[in-house]
């Protein structure tokens, strides 16, 4: 390839990386933007729904609702947080891929330097979609004479 063609695609590459990664973030202030305007009672799903059921339930179960509320509202923070982790993981991958491959084009540096590194990057996407797929349930609500 000619020194243009390198160039050209070079900017090709990073503009469109560049528009990737523009398009994460975008994502990601949506839904932090959207997450902050919760119609819901106190702003927190989960501590909406144990609410909500202990409101249908009605009295007896009022000795349980601090635990329950407690552990739902620590599941949501731990999930959000966990989100936000692999959110700020995937976006570093995105940036990461985008500079090692205009690098390899350029041949600044091989493809012994750059593939291993690649590869790493995608190990990671593959073992993060497969923790991605644990999850952990909420306690259960006892039942009122049950």
């Amino acid at each position: 390839m000619s020194e243009n063609e390198v160039v050209i695609i070079s900017l090709l590459v990073s503009v469109l990386g560049l528009i990737v990664i523009a398009g994460i973030v975008w994502f990601g202030y949506i839904l932090a933007r959207v997450s902050r305007k919760s119609p819901a009672l106190t702003g927190n799903p989960a501590l909406d729904g144990v609410l909500a059921e202990w409101v249908r339930q009605g009295s007896g179960s009022s000795d349980d609702l601090p635990r329950v509320a407690y552990e739902s509202y620590s599941e949501y923070l731990h999930r959000r947080n966990e989100f936000w982790t692999a959110y700020g993981q995937v976006l570093l991958a995105v940036l990461i891929v985008v500079v090692l491959t205009v690098l390899l084009i350029t041949q600044t540096i091989t493809a012994e330097a750059g593939l291993p590194i690649l590869s790493g990057i995608s190990g990671f996407a593959i073992a993060k979609g497969i923790s991605a797929t644990k999850s952990s349930g909420l306690p259960q609500l006892k039942r009122p004479g049950g």
